[in-house]
């Protein structure tokens, strides 16, 4: 980065975090992206709705509720889910306690194909991974926490433009 008398030294430090954090991400996300249409023709953006259901009890979870585990819209949700129910892996059924709420659940076939995806996914994703030591893994996860607790939480909006971006299930090789 060019040295900018307008930009402080530890903004410097900052941005370059930034752009490595941001670069590492999105070769990690394309990656994994590949891998996962490659082998199950599905998007990683399917495969997290199904992680999220998998999670979920067995009664489901309101549609909104999922819209924030994911950090995404409540319009990103519905548009990735449309075809999962369409193909009889999710289940969607009005909720019991607000009737202007839906409800989604894995369905039997839901469970059994994000199983089969599951195992191959935490494969390649120890795959991605394999180049750090079990210190490393420790102290990434630790440096990216404290980033985060320490980053200040967005205003909401539901503009519709956001991508589902949580993956993985929750045995280790969630994100």
């Amino acid at each position: 980065m060019a040295d900018h008398t307008d930009i402080s030294e530890p903004q410097q430090q900052a941005l370059r975090s930034w752009l490595r954090l941001l670069g590492s991400s999105n070769a990690i996300r394309k990656s994994l992206t590949g891998q996962m249409q490659a082998a199950h023709n599905v998007s990683l953006s399917r495969f997290d709705i199904l992680a999220n259901l998998y999670r979920a009890p067995e009664a489901g979870v309101r549609l909104s509720a999922l819209s924030k585990q994911l950090m995404v819209s409540n319009g990103n949700v519905t548009q990735v889910m449309t075809p999962l129910i369409k193909e009889g892996l999710v289940e969607r059924q009005p909720c019991p306690n607000d009737a202007r709420a839906a409800m989604a659940r894995l369905s039997a076939a839901g469970r059994a194909t994000f199983e089969a995806m599951a195992s191959e996914h935490a494969e390649w994703v120890e795959d991605i991974f394999s180049p750090l030591t079990a210190t490393e893994h420790a102290q990434l996860q630790y440096l990216l926490e404290k980033l985060g607790a320490a980053t200040p939480a967005a205003p909401e909006t539901d503009t519709g433009a956001d991508t589902v971006t949580n993956t993985g299930p929750n045995t280790g090789t969630s994100a």
